[in-house]
């Protein structure tokens, strides 16, 4: 396939202005190559970064092209996903940035272990497990949905051509549920949830995974398509999914 074409440099953005007319920009980041992605309105100065990690290399190519960072949106709170987060705000932008998590992803129980790197958000997305709540500023609007099981609080991101999985779904696996506050059977719950959202989902949209691993043929693809991702992920094409399925 034509997948692994796509490998770019740390800090490198792919720049792509959807045909709705939003700008996705996504980027790969530190030493676990953290994917991010960041959706950009231009004629309403929106930009509305989702886990960014290296916050000067953001600032510097947004500043190239007279946009500022307005929302951090954020899938998850382990460190390597709010790497970016304290030098992000310590940045004078003349105003405040809307900072946005899942309630429970910043809940004190879990901020205590080393995994995790705590942010203050500024709103919260408080809707049940497998819900969705629609996010929009300017002309920008995504769809939120809470997957937790790799981490509390987990949320999904989609829209303007772009499935953001977190740590969730990777381009041929899923996250790992053995950390604080992760559960084996709450994720595959999820993963069943995303695969039905994935099915309703144009087969073209890229699928952006938290970071940037192995795809099937041994290449590290920064994304895969959709259609791609449902027919060789192994999680959602596990005979544990189907069992999950079929208990609901």
């Amino acid at each position: 396939n034509g997948s692994a074409q796509h490998m770019m440099q740390p800090g490198e953005f792919d720049r792509r202005t959807h045909e709705d007319g939003v700008e996705v920009w996504v980027s790969q980041m530190g030493a676990f190559m953290n994917m991010n992605t960041a959706f950009i309105d231009r004629q309403n100065g929106v930009v509305a970064i989702i886990d960014p990690f290296d916050s000067n290399r953001w600032i510097e190519a947004l500043d190239e092209e007279g946009l500022k960072p307005t929302h951090l949106l954020y899938t998850h709170t382990h460190r390597d996903h709010t790497a970016g987060f304290q030098r992000m705000i310590r940045h004078d932008f003349g105003y405040e940035l809307e900072v946005w998590a899942h309630r429970e992803a910043v809940d004190p129980a879990w901020l205590r272990f080393d995994v995790f790197r705590p942010i203050h958000a500024t709103h919260f997305w408080e809707h049940s497990i497998r819900t969705d709540v629609e996010w929009s500023a300017g002309s920008i609007q995504l769809t939120i949905t809470h997957t937790p099981g790799h981490a509390p609080g987990h949320v999904t991101i989609h829209g303007h051509g772009v499935y953001h999985a977190g740590d969730l779904l990777f381009t041929s696996a899923c996250g790992r549920d053995d950390l604080p506050g992760g559960d084996p059977l709450t994720l595959w719950k999820s993963l069943a949830h995303a695969k039905n959202q994935l099915i309703g989902m144009p087969g073209d949209w890229r699928l952006i995974p938290g970071h940037r691993y192995d795809w099937i043929d041994g290449s590290t693809p920064d994304w895969v398509s959709i259609a791609e991702c449902l027919e060789h992920n192994y999680a959602l094409n596990s005979p544990t999914l189907d069992a999950v399925i079929s208990m609901e």
